[in-house]
């Protein structure tokens, strides 16, 4: 049972939120080098000085974000809210087809809880030294600095229809991120609205969707604490956002293959079609259109080769390839999976990269953005690009439910949850 909690939130001032889209960012494993050097530019004050921090003197990135941090709460420029709340965030975006969409969900502090006990269920694996990073911040600042996302079912529709009522009534601050996503944030602090909520949620389990590695780190965070004698850490920032909510979007991620040795696409597309029925297409705007089409097919993907003009749906023959080690093997719910197949059968079985080599990125490339990839072959950066369609939530419920977890990079949440709308302390 979820336990979910209102909470005194840490929040920039009332004359600094005047400027709230210069102060807040994407979490801190989408941002490239370039975005950081452009955000630390934007705002001395944006968040990206605190969660994704450089060293500063004789102070590693965790000891200099905690004395800005200090620094700025000191100086006011961030402020602790006087009494606990839910808060409410609101997401207007375009989906990329043209339609204009809404998702809303609430910040809460979740109690932290194993995964063993089925209450939050992970669905991608983690590394160690990310999680090792954002441990160490935690202890150096002793804050939650970005929340961890999650999803939560609602099949009566009971939480929706409270936001909704909610954010009609609501004032917002409100903010427009560098993707021209507009997020507007609201304060939950009625009694009797919190206990409904919280009482909804109770019987739920949680699925993180973003935040892997901040979970885990808050995880370990917590036993390190109770290892010496103290409970003062037994809880997460989150957000939370319903399993239904409408305006969930989940975009796929996409592969690059670059610097195989003596690679031929002739040859390539030869062994292709011993596991794929392979058509051909004039263009990207038909393969992408083709692709769209199959959504809910397994094994579906576009592929563009360099060099060649013309581009290739590549359609799995239902079962070809099963009899590989380690693929027939895998529980049901994970062998349909585009992303299983995809990396059991092209890039192992065809291309030959091990799945070792995978793991670490070798002749690998991921990019959420189909002009991306085409560019990317265009220009000679990739040898092979290739497309996916978004994995279905269904598809990631009934996987993480029986306990599995997806291969890094199935799914691409959208939109991100910006890190800088609330943090929350430890202590005070």
């Amino acid at each position: 049972m979820a336990t979910f909690l209102p909470f005194r939130a840490l929040r920039y001032s009332p004359t600094h939120r005047k400027r709230l889209g210069d102060l807040i960012a994407p979490p801190y494993d989408v941002i490239s080098d370039d975005l950081r050097r452009r955000l630390t530019a934007r705002d001395p004050h944006n968040i990206v000085h605190l969660d994704l921090p450089a060293a500063e003197g004789d102070a590693g990135p965790p000891e200099a974000s905690a004395r800005r941090l200090a620094a700025w709460t000191a100086a006011g420029v961030l402020q602790r809210d006087e009494r606990p709340a839910f808060y409410l965030c609101e997401q207007r975006y375009h989906d990329g087809e043209g339609a204009t969409r809404v998702r809303r969900g609430l910040f809460g502090r979740l109690q932290l809880e194993t995964f063993e006990s089925g209450i939050v269920i992970p669905h991608e694996r983690t590394l160690e030294a990310p999680r090792r990073d954002r441990e160490a911040l935690l202890a150096a600042t002793r804050v939650h600095l970005s929340p961890v996302f999650l999803l939560h079912p609602d099949p009566a529709g009971r939480i929706a229809g409270e936001l909704e009522r909610h954010s009609e009534a609501a004032l917002f601050d409100s903010a427009r991120d560098d993707d021209d996503v507009l997020v507007r944030l609201a304060r939950i602090d009625d009694r009797e609205v919190v206990e409904r909520l919280q009482a909804e949620l109770k019987p739920h389990w949680t699925l993180i969707a973003d935040g892997h590695h901040r979970y885990e780190s808050s995880l370990a965070y917590r036993d390190r604490r109770r290892r010496n004698g103290r409970r003062d850490a037994e809880h997460t920032l989150a957000f939370l956002c319903s399993l239904e909510d409408a305006g969930l979007t989940v975009f796929p991620i996409h592969r690059l293959v670059h610097s195989l040795s003596g690679f031929e696409p002739s040859a390539f597309r030869s062994r292709l079609g011993e596991l794929f029925r392979l058509k051909p297409f004039d263009g990207p705007d038909a393969l992408l259109r083709a692709l769209r089409s199959r959504r809910g097919r397994s094994g579906v993907f576009g592929v563009t080769l360099r060099d060649e003009r013309q581009c290739w749906l590549a359609e799995w023959i239902d079962g070809a390839g099963m009899d590989r080690p380690g693929l027939g093997e895998l529980a049901p719910p994970l062998r349909r999976l585009d992303v299983i197949l995809l990396h059991r059968l092209v890039l192992e079985a065809v291309l030959g990269i091990t799945l070792e080599a995978q793991a670490r990125q070798a002749h690998l490339r991921y990019v959420k953005d189909a002009s991306a990839l085409f560019e990317s072959v265009a220009d000679g950066a990739a040898q092979i690009g290739i497309l996916l369609n978004p994995t279905p939530i269904e598809q990631v419920v009934e996987v993480t439910r029986q306990k599995l977890r997806l291969p890094q990079k199935t799914t691409y949440f959208y939109p991100k949850v910006p890190s800088g709308l609330l943090l929350d302390p430890l202590d005070g």
